[in-house]
């Protein structure tokens, strides 16, 4: 028989050890936007237009946020934003990653986009605009392809994205894609958006 000072003690360190592991699921989860993957780095951060839609994103990929933009006038799709970031290595080119965009839409839409830069609290801003027959892939890309087999033509569709080139946290990419009423409706918005970053 076991003193009885013994099972108390174990009792409690027990009952410690489960208080300190649980967590009630009143808690919130932190919220958008971005949440770096790599110790260490402070993710990029913005503030995000009202009327826009946080949608959830998976953990751990270069995906850091999606917001869906309400659809204007006529349109009949919704547009959406996503913010992307690749680390610190070449996957965050920027070249790279506008013509990955470009290759979205059908023709050469790269060699008649429009592109422009500005500055924000000493990062750098780099614009791309481009519109036309856009492709929603419906499954994965084929090994030997850059585009999906299946896919979903959108006539009338416009890009907004931008770069942001930060001096030790990499390269942060902004993707809006939706109808082209819906975008040229919420470019300001964007703007406001880039324009907050820090």
């Amino acid at each position: 028989m076991r003193p009885r000072g013994s099972s108390l003690a174990r009792a409690a360190f027990l009952a410690v050890g489960v208080c300190s592991c649980s967590r009630t699921t009143a808690e919130p989860e932190p919220p958008p936007p971005a949440v770096s993957s790599a110790p260490g780095i402070e993710p990029l951060r913005w503030d995000v237009p009202g009327g826009w839609t946080a949608l959830d994103v998976p953990r751990g990929g270069p995906q850091k946020a999606v917001y869906r933009v309400p659809r204007s006038g006529d349109d009949k799709d919704d547009a959406e934003v996503h913010v992307l970031w690749f680390g610190l290595g070449s996957k965050g080119d920027v070249e790279a990653n506008f013509k990955e965009w470009f290759s979205q839409f059908d023709g050469d839409v790269g060699a008649r986009a429009r592109r422009g830069a500005f500055e924000v609290r000493g990062l750098r801003v780099e614009t791309v605009e481009a519109s036309g027959t856009y492709a929603i892939a419906l499954g994965p890309k084929a090994v030997a392809r850059k585009r999906a087999p299946v896919e979903m033509v959108k006539d009338g569709y416009r890009l907004l994205g931008a770069a942001v080139r930060t001096p030790d946290r990499g390269t942060w990419f902004f993707r809006m894609v939706g109808p082209d009423e819906t975008v040229q409706s919420a470019r300001s918005a964007l703007r406001i958006l880039l324009e907050s970053v820090r």
